[in-house]
């Protein structure tokens, strides 16, 4: 029984290690600045009513956001469809749809939306508005896979892809998930190793910058505004900066204190 206490906690000491070394592999173009911020944002219902405390207990589709490896957890297939209303007439909505597969593992399809509704256009001259409006949107859709490669180990990933746009310029870029679930079995109130001590992490968003670009940063230049009979209007366009994105790293623990009958 020491023994396998012991060569349990070796298996935890090796895998915290080695996964939390990923927190530091990405280092910030921009300290304390990022964009597309709305994938900080939780979705499902189970994770957004236990607070987002849910890298632990990730057990069905909504997995695909929170920790991919809860996705080895499917007993079968699943799909989700919510929608979030949020203040400022901005709209979230996140679907998604899990297949388990024998054998294999478990195949999702996750998407996010944002809207942000339309609003007018202003100007400096015109600061009631122009008679103009615009719209903003945000989109990530993922694809993941999970498995349980052990009893007590599971392993999930997922590949998103990125976009934000704001009426005539957008951004889009690629990022990857990782996650994993450790059922170490400590403290178990049975002998199944589910019901003990459990341990989720995960690192979101990981992957490229976005830079935006589109018509709306085309200008007219004047090179030599002191100068006449040249060329006053020559093509321009506004350079922007890239913006690193919201890397995430979550960890989480949870424990089956009480496990009898229907409770």
């Amino acid at each position: 029984m020491k023994s396998k206490i012991l060569i349990n906690s070796i298996k935890l000491i090796i895998i915290t290690s080695i996964f939390t070394s990923f927190i530091y592999s990405q280092k910030p173009y921009r300290v304390g600045t990022s964009t597309a911020n709305f994938l900080e944002i939780g979705y499902g219902a189970s994770a957004t009513a236990m607070g987002d405390a849910f890298t632990a207990v990730a057990n069905d589709v909504s997995s695909i956001y929170w920790n991919p490896a809860g996705l080895a957890t499917l007993k079968g297939s699943e799909a989700a469809f919510s929608v979030q209303p949020w203040y400022a007439d901005i709209n979230t909505s996140f679907s998604a749809v899990a297949i388990s597969l024998d054998d294999i593992g478990t195949v999702a399809v996750g998407i996010v939306a944002v809207d942000y509704g339309d609003m007018d256009v202003t100007s400096l001259d015109m600061q009631d508005g122009t008679g103009e409006t615009f719209s903003a949107s945000d989109i990530s859709v993922s694809v993941g896979y999970g498995r349980r490669l052990a009893t007590w180990f599971s392993f999930g990933a997922a590949a998103k892809y990125i976009s934000s746009s704001i009426w005539h310029t957008s951004a889009s870029t690629l990022a990857f998930d990782l996650g994993v679930l450790i059922n170490s079995g400590f403290f178990s109130p049975t002998d199944n190793v589910e019901d003990g001590l459990n341990i989720g992490m995960s690192v979101s968003n990981y992957g490229g910058q976005m830079q935006f670009d589109g018509m709306d940063l085309l200008q007219p230049i004047d090179p030599t505004p002191g100068q006449n009979g040249d060329y006053k209007d020559v093509k321009g366009q506004y350079r922007l900066g890239e913006w690193e994105l919201p890397l995430m790293f979550r960890l989480g623990v949870s424990l089956n204190a009480i496990r009898k009958g229907n409770h």
